[in-house]
């Protein structure tokens, strides 16, 4: 469902979303500063997080994104999960927030992400 007054293609709605999630990833990465602080902030968690939820975007849309969408999305989420592999590794956050330490995830293996979705939501 649109907005009433929004007459912006859903194409590049969901470009928007998804370059949003990867600067946010990118922030949490430590690899660009955070616009707010102006600093450098690590948070590996919070980038599995991210790449969690672009992992998940990549599920539910498989077979209903463009070329350019998926080349963006898949593209994206392939550098993401590689520096946070890099990023994780230099303080053994891994083994926390990793169910799959083994090293990068290799192109069309999106089954596989790089966070605690292993873990239970006790509450």
């Amino acid at each position: 469902m649109h907005a009433s007054n929004s007459n912006i293609p859903d194409e590049q709605l969901f470009l928007s979303l998804v370059a949003d999630l990867v600067t946010q990833t990118w922030i949490a990465l430590g690899k660009i500063k955070n616009p707010v602080s102006d600093k450098i902030e690590r948070n590996v968690p919070a980038a599995a997080m991210l790449i969690d939820m672009l992992d998940m975007l990549a599920r539910k849309t498989a077979g209903n994104r463009s070329q350019g969408e998926d080349q963006l999305l898949t593209e994206s989420l392939k550098q993401l999960k590689l520096n946070f592999v890099v990023e994780s590794s230099k303080t053994g956050e891994a083994a926390d927030t990793s169910p799959d330490e083994t090293g990068p995830v290799e192109d069309g293996d999106s089954e596989s992400t790089p966070s605690s979705s292993q873990e239970t939501n006790d509450s």
